[in-house]
């Protein structure tokens, strides 16, 4: 079980919202800088422009996701890679860093990991139809 408060983390839409109320004139764009549909891995970065017309991010945020890490990555890695990527152009930008850069859905994504079954020696399997593939995420 993962040591840490998940209720200290501030989830992306906060960061989002806060973001707007400050720059309403801002915008967020997100770009997949590498996707590998074959071993299931996408690297997206994220841009805060604190105005419309600014040719440059006022900061930028990467997210790597990998397909099937947990239940909702199995569909929606890409979309949960992209959250994860504003939330870090944001907090870059010094939104909600109070606790770090890290969202609470990153944190989440930590204790779900923290959490996944252990191999029980029966050839690399987990016995849930499968091979138990462990990585570390820095």
């Amino acid at each position: 079980m993962a040591n840490f408060d998940l209720s200290k983390y501030i989830p992306v839409h906060a960061r989002i919202a806060e973001f707007y109320e400050k720059y309403p004139d801002g915008r967020i764009v997100t770009e997949i800088i590498r996707l590998n549909e074959d071993s299931g891995f996408v690297c997206i970065k994220a841009g805060a422009y604190r105005n419309r017309d600014d040719a440059e991010p006022s900061s930028t945020g990467h997210a790597f996701e990998v397909r099937g890490q947990g239940y909702v990555n199995t569909t929606s890695f890409i979309e949960n890679g992209e959250t994860s990527a504003v939330g870090r152009a944001l907090a870059n930008l010094g939104f909600k860093i109070d606790n770090g850069i890290a969202s609470r859905e990153e944190m989440q994504k930590v204790e779900r990991m923290t959490e996944a079954p252990k191999p029980t020696g029966n050839n690399g399997r987990n016995g849930h139809n499968g091979r138990l593939v462990t990585q570390s995420v820095s």
